[in-house]
């Protein structure tokens, strides 16, 4: 019995030695950081990241725990947005983006329940050409004396999980890159010749547009008529201001002419030749807005600026199955 005591003694002498060491070469910190090349603007990248909402398309961790329950504060992008998950693998913490810099760098404050504060996380895109460097580092916070040697063991497991998340992220955005469907709209860039409309502009309540449409488009086409004029085209909204606190939309009834002329009681615009992008859509005209929204997420992507009018080709005229109606949307594109 002495002697199984004399052993036992000895073998937690050892260990102990051994974890004092692991103790005296263990970090004071967790910190681990890995990078991955993505064929993408660094602009894209930045903006998948920024929407913690997204990251469930994505993330590691989704993966790693399906049955996680996550809640989002009603801001999901940029500084304030909070990501609060809880679940039977992960448990319970949360994620806050504490700093951004557009297209170049996002911070985060992240809290995981029962461990130390502050942790953060911090993206960094780096573009050359057509190629972005995304670096996603991790800074724990400082953890306490005896239990340091866990730093060592969590940081292998924790760089194989950045890893796998950079290569999932690497594959959503190289495809977005390549098929360039956003909300489930193709989105093109084209070239747009000069156009020309006459036109009825006004400051028009927006749940009165379709009723302004209708009744300026009939006095358009009677001017049109009496003046002989060619059309180029179909009849179109051009959008010039749209005030959602207002409520209000500073919108046009077109009509696309041959030929830019001036018609009594008409007002007119040509718009010149350049660069721009389309959307088509096919249902109810008055249900445009998630395209116009794929327009918007396209030109954040691609650091684009758009010029006014907004404009809504009304293609279809005698479909009487409104989800084949065909409305074309175009943006087009400020050279600044």
């Amino acid at each position: 019995m002495k002697k199984f005591a004399k052993i036992l003694i000895i073998i937690l002498l050892v260990l102990a030695v051994i974890y004092g060491i692991l103790i005296a070469i263990s970090p004071a910190q967790l910190k681990l950081d890995e990078s991955e090349n993505i064929n993408a603007p660094s602009t894209m990248i930045y903006n998948v990241v920024n929407n913690l909402k997204g990251w469930e398309d994505w993330s590691p961790w989704a993966e790693m725990d399906p049955t996680a329950k996550n809640s989002y504060s009603d801001k999901t992008s940029g500084v304030g947005a909070i990501w609060n998950w809880d679940g039977e693998k992960l448990g319970k913490g949360s994620q806050k983006i504490i700093e951004t810099v557009i297209g170049e760098k996002i911070k985060t404050d992240l809290e995981f329940e029962g461990a130390g504060t502050p942790n953060y996380s911090t993206w960094t895109f780096n573009q050359t050409g057509e190629q972005t460097k995304v670096t996603w580092d991790f800074e724990g916070a400082d953890t306490p004396l005896f239990f340091r040697p866990f730093n060592l063991f969590m940081k292998g497991s924790l760089k194989k999980t950045y890893k796998q998340g950079l290569k999932s992220l690497k594959e959503m955005v190289e495809k977005r890159a390549k098929e360039k469907i956003y909300r489930g709209f193709k989105v093109r860039e084209v070239d747009m010749p000069e156009k020309s409309y006459i036109m009825n502009r006004s400051v028009v309540n927006m749940e009165n547009i379709q009723q302004f449409y209708t009744q300026s488009l009939g006095a358009l086409f009677g001017k049109v008529q009496g003046a002989n004029i060619e059309m180029d085209g179909t009849p179109s909204g051009l959008f010039f201001k749209w005030d959602e606190v207002a409520g209000t939309a500073d919108m046009a009834t077109g009509i696309p002419i041959k030929d830019a002329i001036n018609v009594k009681g008409a007002s007119s615009l040509t718009i010149p030749e350049g660069k721009a992008l389309q959307v088509d859509y096919y249902g109810d005209y008055s249900k445009t807005a998630e395209a116009h929204y794929a327009l918007d997420d396209y030109m954040k992507d691609y650091n684009l600026i758009n010029n006014t009018p907004v404009v809504e080709e009304y293609v279809t005229s005698e479909e009487k199955d409104p989800s084949k109606w065909l409305t074309k949307i175009t943006y087009y594109l400020s050279c600044n």
